[in-house]
């Protein structure tokens, strides 16, 4: 486990300094966008998904923080911010704090928060489009629209307070939270030209582990604690959001967590000793509920 805590470290130290040298100073004018740009982005977080990326590219031959993967991982560390920031607002979640800190809307202002989000997600499409590939722009188009995460926090919206079924609650956490993990792993591929065969592969452990991580988020918002999660708990319960554990129970989303994890590994495992790392984040994941 400390080399897979060494290598996530390793790409959070890469992927920030790639934002800061990326990122508009709060100097340059209009500088309240650019601050609350900043604070968003370096309000800590455990980059996962650039780590994906990152992780992805190196076990299909890439090298370890070439241009092109750094310049992806800091742009999807940016749009999955900008999801933070409007999921936070008070017309969505209306959450107080993130990452331990008050939330955009909070620290600055609803207008500025709203008008920040938009700001990353469109530097972030400016930035991944410095790549050069056109396939990892539309792959992270997909991930993000109605057919991915916005189409799965529309039916998040219009399922709080409504019976609902597990197929619904899959529809969303496979939307909402999956398809920017999956899009992740399969960007990183991409950009080391990997090739179908090795890409479909990649792309059912993002899938599984992305649907985990949002099961495994369900159970804590449950068990544990603000200062834990360094964000609000048991918002789920009081809006009566659509989970895993409301339709089943902590157990069972607990042994289909591991179930999804074991399903992840298993797809990388035709990649030997490059899926180490990617088999040690499935396995880190999952160890936050155990």
């Amino acid at each position: 486990m400390s080399s897979l805590n060494e290598y996530l470290e390793k790409c959070r130290v890469t992927v920030d300094a790639t934002l800061d040298e990326l990122l508009p100073s709060a100097k340059e004018r209009p500088g309240s966008i650019h601050e609350l740009m900043r604070y968003s982005m370096f309000a800590g977080g455990k980059r996962i998904r650039p780590a994906l990326i990152l992780a992805a590219n190196e076990a299909c031959g890439g090298s370890y923080g070439n241009k092109n993967a750094c310049l992806a991982a800091a742009s999807v560390e940016m749009l999955h911010t900008f999801s933070l920031i409007h999921d936070d607002l008070p017309c969505m979640d209306d959450d107080d704090f993130r990452r331990g800190r008050p939330t955009a809307h909070k620290a600055f202002n609803e207008g500025l928060a709203v008008l920040g989000g938009d700001a990353l997600c469109i530097f972030a499409y400016e930035v991944l489009a410095r790549t050069g590939n056109i396939a990892v722009i539309t792959e992270m188009s997909k991930a993000l629209g109605t057919s991915g995460m916005i189409g799965g926090q529309v039916v998040d919206i219009e399922s709080e307070g409504k019976p609902v079924t597990l197929e619904t609650v899959k529809y969303i956490h496979d939307n909402k939270t999956a398809a920017l993990i999956r899009a992740s792993i399969v960007i990183g591929a991409q950009l080391a030209d990997a090739d179908a065969a090795t890409i479909a592969k990649l792309e059912e452990y993002g899938m599984a582990i992305g649907l985990a991580f949002q099961v495994i988020d369900d159970i804590l918002d449950i068990t544990s604690t603000t200062e834990v999660l360094g964000k609000d708990v048991g918002s789920d319960q009081e809006r009566g959001k659509a989970t895993w554990p409301a339709l089943t129970s902590l157990e069972e989303s607990k042994r289909y967590a591991h179930e999804l994890t074991a399903t992840a590994k298993s797809a990388v495992e035709f990649l030997g000793d490059k899926a180490v790392m990617l088999v040690g984040i499935a396995d880190y994941l999952e160890n936050r509920i155990v």
